[in-house]
């Protein structure tokens, strides 16, 4: 069973492999394409790990937040999930985790075959500090971080032109590339993508010894002779450096390739834009609603049937509280909201009523809209309130015990109402800031931030703030200081 996040990987790996594939692969800029490769593949796993909001603030005028009451609901029961739907979550988990499994053994098969002609014959240290091992027999050369093993054969009749070589792949510390790409194959080993990062990178790796090979004044033809000759034979290791890798018919065409042009390394920077459009794809706000209810619906059909889920208590002797209480809650979720730039350009408003579970450590799970109105709408709802702090927990007979709750919150456009409101911030309360505290109105009436205080979350059906110009056209100078308008249900 995959994450969300190991699928966000596989596309911004498919993405950066297909650009560099048409901008750079065919240059010869050998270490800008192993830099460029090397830096996509990280940059895969990093960029969807990076968490920012692209929503901007709502200008005056423009949007309004009004905070509903806070409701405890009954427990909703999980309906049961199709028995085809659980097999395929589970052939999906076990299929993922047995080619895991087989990607590693074959791993470890492979460096054990790379390692044994090392621990089996004798070798010695070169004046560079490299460690050659000559074994007898046909096998092909290869290296891997400072050890190099070639036959006889090869050693006598060509050992000088296999070292400079395999001394470059050593120099140039290609080995510490290729764990970096059997990690990616050991994660990704479903993804094509990841494969063909790794082939290219080795090719790449190839490029650049044959080119330090040349640049010894060995003569290239005679030098592809050889590589032709020694074409034939087994890759024993896939982290190893092979003389005779594949794709020979690319690095002896590479060989002769006319030097690209330094300007040619401005096409690297097309990397950027992709980057940043990943980035921009991954903040959307709809983005992360789909991936949240994919998450949360592939999570419930594998998990336990519904008679066996923790139970969510609608009511509890010891209801859970926001610290600091309900009037906190709603400054935290005013100071933090926000109306979203493409539902107010969309003209779209509504009420979304946000669902979650407060669990028995005041952490908050389970958050889903069960009232839609817009999907970026309610991927901003869902945010705040998984933002929010940890609760202290409900109690019910003395234990901790999980309670479900909705908070409706409306957004409401403005422009005809005669009140300019911008409720997306509740302003410093007395007590609580040494900034002034604002006018507090309860059903059209004048209140003390103590009575605020003490009214029963139940009991609000709505509450409006009002800042600046709008609180003092409507409140006069009472209203220098911003008013919170308090409507309770009838």
């Amino acid at each position: 069973m995959m994450t969300i996040y190991e699928l966000k990987v596989a596309l911004c790996l498919a993405a950066f492999y297909l650009v560099w594939k048409v901008l750079l692969s065919r240059e010869t800029l050998h270490r800008l394409n192993r830099v460029a490769l090397l830096v996509v593949t990280i940059l895969a796993f990093v960029l969807p790990l990076v968490k920012f909001t692209i929503s901007q603030p709502t200008p005056m005028g423009e949007g309004m937040v009004v905070l509903g009451d806070l409701i405890a609901l009954p427990e909703v029961a999980v309906q049961p999930v199709p028995d085809w739907k659980v097999h395929l979550m589970h052939y999906s988990f076990y299929i993922n985790l047995v080619g895991g499994i087989s990607i590693l053994v074959g791993m470890i098969v492979a460096d054990y075959r790379a390692r044994r002609p090392m621990n089996e014959w004798e070798s010695f240290r070169d004046e560079d500090g490299d460690e050659i091992h000559i074994v007898p027999g046909d096998i092909p050369p290869y290296s891997f971080f400072r050890h190099i093993v070639i036959s006889e054969q090869d050693y006598h009749e060509n050992g000088p032109v296999i070292l400079t070589h395999e001394k470059a792949h050593i120099r140039l510390k290609h080995s510490f590339d290729m764990m970096l790409m059997e990690l990616l194959i050991l994660i990704q080993w479903w993804n094509p993508a990841a494969w063909l990062l790794r082939r290219e990178l080795k090719l790449i790796h190839e490029y650049e010894a044959d080119e330090a090979v040349l640049k010894r004044g060995v003569d290239a033809r005679q030098y592809q002779l050889l590589l032709i000759r020694k074409s034939v034979g087994d890759q024993l290791f896939s982290m190893a450096n092979n003389l005779n890798y594949q794709s020979l018919k690319k690095r002896i065409r590479m060989m002769k390739t006319k030097k690209s042009s330094r300007w040619q390394q401005l096409r690297a920077l097309a990397i950027v834009p992709v980057a940043g459009l990943a980035l921009v794809a991954f903040a959307q706000p709809e983005v992360e609603s789909i991936a949240e209810q994919v998450k949360y619906s592939a999570t419930l059909s594998y998990a336990a049937p519904a008679d066996t889920l923790k139970k969510a208590y609608d009511s509890v002797e010891k209801m859970p509280e926001f610290p600091g209480g309900m009037s906190e809650m709603m400054r935290f979720v005013s100071d933090n909201i926000r109306y979203p730039k493409d539902a107010m350009e969309a003209k779209k408003e509504g009420r979304a009523l946000v669902e979650f579970v407060i669990e028995t450590d005041g952490s908050i799970s389970d958050v889903s809209v069960v009232k839609e109105v817009y999907p970026s709408i309610d991927a901003e709802a869902i945010r705040v309130v998984k933002s929010m702090p940890k609760w202290t927990p409900g109690e019910q007979d003395g234990e901790k015990v999980r309670v479900k709750f909705t908070m409706p919150i409306a957004f409401k456009l403005q422009g005809s109402s005669e009140k300019e409101t911008v409720p997306l911030r509740i302003l410093p309360i007395e007590g609580k800031s040494n900034e002034p505290a604002p006018l507090f109105i309860v059903d059209g009436k004048e209140a003390s931030y103590d009575v605020v205080r003490k009214i029963a979350p139940e009991t609000i059906e709505s509450l409006t703030v009002l800042k600046d110009k709008a609180a003092v056209e409507v409140y006069g100078e009472k209203g220098k200081n911003g008013v919170v308008e308090v409507k309770l249900k009838k």
